[in-house]
């Protein structure tokens, strides 16, 4: 390799963390959530055209394995909350999505009554979307698309949450791939 390479990988080296800073505090604040005062936003985000909210809560402390739960609805009346009782693992998984062009995103999921819910977060350049699926399992195509009206999807990036999520393990339908969609 040449020395022109080095330059310019030297000069962009300290562009890099900072850009990893910027976009994890890209929102100082959790959007309006469905979580308890003692849990931690993982995910939040009010759905568009709507009075619902879709938000994945953590339980404070370093519980192992680490306990989440998922909560649909309004404050006064949530339509889904899984686990249905107390603070349990679950079947969380976690996922890398595959896009081209620079975009990519994270994804939660989980299995209940054999249908999979998944949490998703896509940006790119000039793109950021965000919202839940709901897919029947061993089905390709979604049955329900909802997005989160438009910036304002909270998704933590900070390091304690990331290790987290990553010892749920991964959702192998969906990492490195790109989302299930809605049939027309």
């Amino acid at each position: 390799m040449n020395s022109r390479f080095f330059d310019m990988l030297r000069r962009a080296l300290p562009v890099v963390p900072l850009a990893l800073c910027m976009s994890g505090q890209a929102k100082a604040a959790p959007s309006p959530s469905l979580c308890a005062p003692d849990e931690q936003v993982a995910f939040s985000c009010p759905i568009a055209r709507s009075h619902k909210i879709v938000s994945l809560c953590l339980a404070p402390g370093k519980t192992t394995p680490p306990a989440a739960r998922y909560v649909f609805g309004t404050p006064s009346h949530p339509e889904l909350i899984y686990p249905a009782e107390g603070r349990a693992r679950a079947n969380f998984r976690t996922s890398i999505l595959g896009y081209a062009g620079g975009t990519g995103g994270n994804a939660y999921s989980f299995i209940k009554d054999g249908t999979q819910y998944i949490l998703f977060h896509i940006s790119g350049t000039g793109l950021e979307n965000a919202g839940v699926i709901v897919k029947p399992v061993n089905q390709i195509d979604a049955s329900v698309e909802l997005d989160c009206r438009p910036s304002t999807a909270f998704h933590a990036l900070d390091d304690d949450l990331l290790d987290i999520t990553n010892s749920w393990g991964i959702d192998p339908e969906l990492d490195g791939k790109p989302l299930p969609v809605t049939k027309n």
